[in-house]
């Protein structure tokens, strides 16, 4: 009798430890799954997004790698290059001399003075970029410039941006009103980094990654211009060749996520 009821005690506190145990386990097999997991990850946003306007959606991205064109051919009339003012005389040609993307790259030399047009680019954020190589036995100044204003008839042309590469003082030089120098690379592909903001009227210059000067995109050079990306111009000015290869107009990049580890 004594065994009988020392057994029943027994199976009451095993019962009893059951009941707990139950509590105290997921209720799911998802939060089960959730609860093995440690550390917990939880995705952060780095940037907030910003709701890109209209005109930057309708506009879209562009980008050149001159790659579809026969090697040495003249760009003028091709992917809407043309000599400044519609002049062939202003062409360049594709070269596989040296090429970021194969096989081909452009080349800005001597009386080179390609002009590419863009239309709807005037409002919200925008990132243009081209990479360059300039060769070690470069001599001379090449310019790379980007208008707020263009025509070929010359009547309405506005510069918001025009940067000096220049041989002979091995500088990268900003000829606008913000200033601001920095060593010339050669012999290397370098990325030219050109962020905008029509906005909030500001743009900022960065050369491999350094700012080279950050100003205002519609005084910056010519003064009274206005809101709109109308062309990009690479002007050779008679200088040796130099190339330039993977030019692109885009919006910033989507904002990119984080894990954090949560411990």
């Amino acid at each position: 009798m004594k065994k009988t009821r020392q057994l029943s005690i027994a199976v009451r506190l095993i019962l009893a430890c059951m009941l707990l145990l139950s509590f105290s386990l997921p209720l799911t097999r998802q939060s089960a799954q959730a609860s093995a997991t440690s550390p917990t990850t939880q995705t952060t946003l780095i940037k907030p997004q910003t709701p890109q306007p209209a005109a930057l959606i309708q506009a879209g991205n562009w980008s050149d790698n001159f790659d579809s064109y026969a090697t040495d051919s003249s760009m003028h009339g091709q992917g809407g290059w043309k000599g400044w003012q519609n002049n062939p005389a202003g062409t360049a040609y594709t070269s596989d001399d040296h090429a970021i993307s194969t096989p081909n790259s452009v080349s800005i030399s001597a009386a080179s003075d390609l002009v590419h047009e863009y239309a709807g680019f005037t409002e919200g954020e925008w990132i243009y970029t081209a990479w360059q190589f300039i060769p070690t036995d470069f001599a001379g100044e090449s310019y790379f410039i980007l208008l707020n204003q263009y025509d070929d008839a010359g009547s309405t042309l506005n510069w918001s941006v025009q940067v000096d590469f220049n041989g002979t003082l091995n500088q990268v030089v900003n000829t606008g009103t913000s200033g601001g120098t920095l060593p010339l690379i050669k012999d290397a592909w370098v990325e030219l980094r050109v962020e905008i903001d029509l906005t909030h009227d500001t743009c900022a210059f960065f050369y491999d990654g350094q700012q080279l000067y950050a100003g205002t995109w519609t005084a910056e050079v010519s003064g009274s211009g206005i809101s709109n990306i109308a062309a990009v111009d690479l002007f050779a000015n008679n200088a040796s060749p130099i190339f330039y290869d993977d030019i692109s107009l885009t919006p910033p990049p989507i904002p990119y996520y984080l894990p954090i580890i949560l411990r």
